[in-house]
């Protein structure tokens, strides 16, 4: 999710260049098999990023999906995106967008990142927590944006995986979003009040 949002009306649609924190591999030494902060099994997690493979494979539609869901529901967040310009568009010319396709990209492969090292806390953490304070340097965000993503991530998620999107999957990407989201939320926070001290 380190992304380019909420940019000025400015920005040129076309220049969808979105910086993306460098892929990291996923690592499961020095970290504690059952740590707290993740309440969920080894074989949760496994199945997770097992299961995190089909979204992998259309990347970009998830993406593209989860955005216009969150739209659909917050239509105001649309002149705080280079693709402002498509609010009032057709569903077809908005799935057809380059700029959207590659800010939903970004932010499905930022996730994917993150749910790759979930079998090593200190770094899922890190990468989680890290982009969070990037969030913070955005002129129009706010911590509490995040959440606007819960529903949205599930229901891509559903769509894009069908029938491999059981009740037990569905309560693994029920905990693991809110853990991520409150991870983000918390690390925008921080960096907030961190530059707010500096300020002061």
């Amino acid at each position: 999710m380190l992304c380019r949002c909420f940019c000025s009306k400015s920005a040129s649609v076309n220049n969808c260049d979105i910086p993306m924190t460098p892929i990291i591999k996923a690592q499961n030494s020095g970290t504690k098999e059952d740590d707290p902060r993740i309440p969920l099994t080894q074989k949760q997690k496994y199945l997770l990023t097992k299961n995190w493979k089909g979204i992998d494979r259309e990347v970009c539609a998830a993406g593209v999906e989860m955005f216009l869901k969150m739209l659909s529901t917050h239509p105001e967040y649309y002149k705080m995106f280079p693709f402002y310009n498509i609010a009032t568009s057709s569903e077809e010319k908005k799935r057809m967008d380059d700029c959207l396709k590659a800010h939903g990209e970004s932010v499905m492969k930022f996730l994917g990142q993150a749910i790759s090292n979930i079998g090593n806390s200190d770094k899922f953490f890190e990468l989680i927590n890290e982009n969070g304070r990037f969030h913070a340097h955005k002129k129009y965000f706010k911590p509490e944006m995040f959440w606007a993503m819960e529903e949205p991530f599930l229901y891509s998620v559903k769509l894009i995986l069908g029938e491999r999107y059981t009740d037990n999957m569905q309560s693994i990407y029920k905990t693991v979003i809110v853990i991520i989201l409150s991870e983000l939320e918390k690390g925008c926070q921080a960096e907030l009040k961190s530059r707010k001290m500096i300020n002061d």
